[in-house]
């Protein structure tokens, strides 16, 4: 009787998986947008227009298509290396800090979204 009902709850889970749409594993734009308006990532960075630093909308265009694209973003937000502004001035990008520090999920959403942003 046990090994009938384990048999059963793992067919059940894995059917229950089989059918999670892609939107169930996309990302938390509220999040995103959330922990973008806590580290002022929209105090340099426009969406869709460039600001002192490049629109969303162009950072995505650049990685679209690339393989390793989550990861160069992530890279960026959390390197702190120079970057040129608009005037054509240099400083060192602010650090993206999550709460708890590191959240790597936290990271990876922030660089989803940023991804995904798309032309009107």
């Amino acid at each position: 009787m046990k090994k009938v009902a384990v048999t059963l709850s793992f067919a059940v889970a894995s059917l229950a998986l089989a059918g999670m749409s892609t939107s169930s594993l996309a990302q938390d734009a509220e999040a995103a947008k959330a922990l973008a308006d806590q580290n002022n990532c929209m105090q340099c960075h426009g969406l869709r227009k460039d600001k002192d630093g490049p629109a969303f909308l162009k950072t995505a265009d650049k990685y679209r298509g690339k393989a390793n694209a989550v990861d160069e973003v992530i890279k960026h937000i959390t390197s702190g290396k120079k970057i040129k502004l608009a005037d054509g001035s240099q400083e060192d990008h602010k650090i993206a800090k999550t709460m708890p520090p590191n959240d790597a999920a936290q990271l990876k959403n922030l660089a989803q979204y940023i991804l995904s942003i798309q032309a009107k």
